[in-house]
């Protein structure tokens, strides 16, 4: 525990461009096992790309007909030092080279009351959002994994990375390196071997169980001394059912 402390201290440092010489662009290993995925076959066309009108790109996966999860830092505007409002957001299925299936606009968002966007290291376990989609989404849902993803456990992380922007990419050779969940609220963070940089924020980290893809985190950065990090939402199922309510 006194190790998983010491890194949650350096969670200021997320998506720091100064990391180790052997990255490509930060959070992806010399050796990058990333591929480009078919955007039309499961589970990869649950996987959306989420836009806001201030140019901001990240990644949220379909978990519901109308809900789709993403990280709460790509909604905030640092600016005005607020969390941009539901009709500032836009979610695109099927995205690629700048062509998309489906665009759907954002009519309410759940977003943790401890998430401070102005303290990222600190709210790191608050940093997850959930979106409630304009109308259902065309896709296959992805549901959430019984439980967080677990050290040991062989994952895959998928997401729209900064340097290939206007591609869905995929790394399935990848592991949970360790997890931990400190005193105090806020979700489980996990930290994995996974290759993904800016823009895979909100991304699902994949586990498979009983052959099925599921949902086992929430891809929200890098640290400067354990490699890429997702978090396990915390109040998630009680985000679901409200904003599922009628």
């Amino acid at each position: 525990m006194r190790r998983l402390t010491t890194l949650i201290l350096t969670l200021a440092t997320l998506a720091s461009p100064g990391l180790a010489q052997d990255m490509r662009a930060p959070g992806v290993a010399a050796d990058d096992s990333r591929q480009i995925v078919d955007i039309t076959g499961p589970p990869w066309n649950s996987i959306a790309r989420v836009q806001t009108n201030i140019g901001g790109k990240c990644t949220g996966t379909v978990i519901g007909p109308r809900l789709v999860l993403t990280a709460a830092h790509c909604l905030y505007n640092p600016r005005t030092r607020r969390l941009l409002a539901a009709g500032s957001l836009h979610v695109l299925l099927g995205y690629e080279r700048g062509d998309y299936k489906t665009h759907l606009t954002v009519d309410a968002l759940h977003v943790p009351t401890a998430y401070d966007g102005t303290k990222p290291g600190e709210s790191v376990r608050h940093d997850w959002a959930l979106l409630r989609l304009s109308a259902p989404a065309d896709v296959p849902v992805l549901a959430p994994a019984s439980r967080a993803a677990a050290s040991g456990d062989s994952v895959a992380l998928a997401g729209f990375s900064q340097d290939r922007v206007h591609l869905l990419m995929a790394d399935r050779d990848c592991a949970v390196t360790a997890q931990g969940k400190p005193a105090g609220p806020g979700g489980m963070l996990i930290f994995h071997s996974c290759s993904a940089s800016r823009g895979t924020s909100g991304g699902p980290l994949l586990v498979r169980t009983d052959g099925q893809w599921r949902l086992g985190g929430v891809n929200v950065g890098i640290t400067a001394q354990a490699g890429n990090l997702a978090i396990w939402p915390d109040g998630l199922d009680g985000a679901i059912k409200a904003l599922s309510a009628p």
